[in-house]
């Protein structure tokens, strides 16, 4: 196949990231895979990125000259299937990672972290995300959880049969238990931390919509006892502890990835990879993030005595989600679309 993919950015959060991975993933099993973006940076293996030109401003600028101009750019040449993985109006299948900012933008003034009042951008964002789904704009939507799918279906009322959930895999080797015995002490004692201190990290961007403010005001309260809280926004040294609570998270990379380590996650069921957290690590999901004392009963657990044994069944929940398996699914789905099916 030949594949477009387009997205303003191919480097910096966690969209990003799955871009890449997916895109040199695709183009490992031999199809033709291009990405369309602003900013060229060093192209994943096997994959060619082109620049998209759009005017120079502010965000609302950027944002509606990328939705106009990458289009019109994959326009000029012969695909089998087009990718939107941002805020683009029209293309075979859009892939939503983050949820609808409809949904987004409803729960964050519902808990009082914003004005119910929007302004141009957020207005401008709304504008496209209903471009996206008006049928005839798109074939099939790929998303990442059914918490996602579920919000797309209310939001824009896409059908069933035009919804597909493939969850994130996590790559195993990079995020291996073994590699703590060597990355975790030099940050701990970087940090001033002993080594026999329980540690509760919560790392992602979006401090509010990831939750970081509930895990302050439990620390505040009634921390879990002895235990400390570090707070990172993008420093991938400290992979190996990830737990946050998330008010908003379509999926959530992280919480695969603190599986994959062996370490057991607290997180809510507004993050998607919540879905994936059965058996005995149910027991580490809230069912709202707002509860403090569920919350820090959750985190009492995860490092109390089960601890070992949660850790275990965390490794083996990432094993069976291995990152090979969902480019798999994506590319089948893509297949389907490809051939019109």
């Amino acid at each position: 196949m030949r594949v477009a993919f387009m997205h303003r950015q191919l480097s910096d959060g966690g969209t990003e990231a799955d871009l890449r991975r997916l895109a040199a993933g695709l183009a490992g099993r031999g199809h033709a895979v291009h990405v369309f973006c602003v900013r060229p940076s060093e192209a994943p293996p096997g994959v060619t990125v082109r620049r998209v030109r759009i005017l120079r401003g502010g965000r609302l600028v950027r944002l509606l000259s990328f939705a106009a101009a990458a289009p019109r750019a994959v326009s000029r040449e012969p695909w089998d299937v087009v990718v939107g993985f941002g805020r683009t109006p029209r293309q075979d299948v859009v892939r939503v990672g983050g949820g609808t900012h409809r949904s987004y933008l409803a729960r964050m003034a519902g808990a009082g972290l914003r004005s119910r009042r929007l302004g141009p951008y957020h207005r401008a964002i709304l504008w496209l995300e209903a471009r996206q789904f008006t049928p005839g704009a798109y074939h099939r939507v790929l998303t990442v959880s059914a918490l996602s799918a579920r919000e797309i279906a209310q939001d824009y009322a896409v059908p069933s049969d035009r919804l597909a959930v493939v969850y994130n895999g996590v790559d195993g080797e990079r995020f291996d238990p073994a590699r703590r015995a060597a990355l975790g002490p030099p940050v701990r004692r970087e940090l001033g931390i002993p080594p026999e201190t329980p540690l509760c990290a919560a790392i992602g961007s979006g401090f509010q919509r990831k939750g970081f403010d509930l895990l302050l005001a439990l620390w505040r309260r009634s921390p879990p006892r002895d235990a400390r809280l570090v707070l990172v926004g993008d420093d991938e040294r400290l992979a190996a502890w990830r737990r946050l609570p998330s008010r908003q998270e379509a999926f959530g990379n992280v919480v695969l990835e603190a599986c994959a380590a062996g370490v057991p996650v607290v997180t809510s069921r507004r993050a998607g990879a919540a879905e994936l957290l059965d058996g005995a690590l149910a027991s580490l999901v809230v069912d709202d993030p707002e509860d403090l004392d569920a919350l820090g009963h959750a985190l009492e657990t995860a490092l109390g005595p089960e601890h070992d044994s949660l850790a275990s069944a965390a490794r083996r929940r990432a094993e069976a989600l291995p990152w090979d398996a969902h480019v798999a699914r994506v590319e089948s789905l893509l297949q389907e679309v490809a051939h019109g099916t």
